[in-house]
């Protein structure tokens, strides 16, 4: 992007150059005249410009990863979901339920 900035700016600062003719032909090389030159430069400066910018590889980020857990379970800490599950032992009137908390990874989407 520099290098198309700084062709912008030599081909702005070249646009008011304008060069009378001499006695004798002064001011040309060869028959070409010397402002066709500077011209043909400052077009060559901006078209390896574009190409140069053109050549860029861009590079798309890689979204985040998003940690879930279980629906119902606690939101991850530290890549780690708990939740906790109730857990009944005994038969007829002799039973009893118990609260369990267990952890696990947290799914990474």
């Amino acid at each position: 992007m520099k290098k198309l900035i700084i062709a912008a700016a030599v081909m702005a600062l070249s646009a008011g150059v304008n060069a009378q003719e001499a006695e004798g032909g002064a001011g040309t090389i060869g028959g070409v005249a010397t402002t066709t030159i500077a011209a043909g430069v400052v077009g060559v400066a901006v078209a390896a410009a574009v190409i140069s910018n053109n050549r860029s590889t861009s590079v798309t980020p890689r979204p985040e990863p998003v940690e879930t857990c279980n629906p119902g379970d606690a939101a991850p800490v530290n890549g780690v979901c708990t939740g906790t599950t109730v857990t009944v032992t005994g038969t007829g009137t002799n039973t009893s339920t118990t609260t369990v908390a267990f952890t696990y990874p947290a799914i990474v989407e």
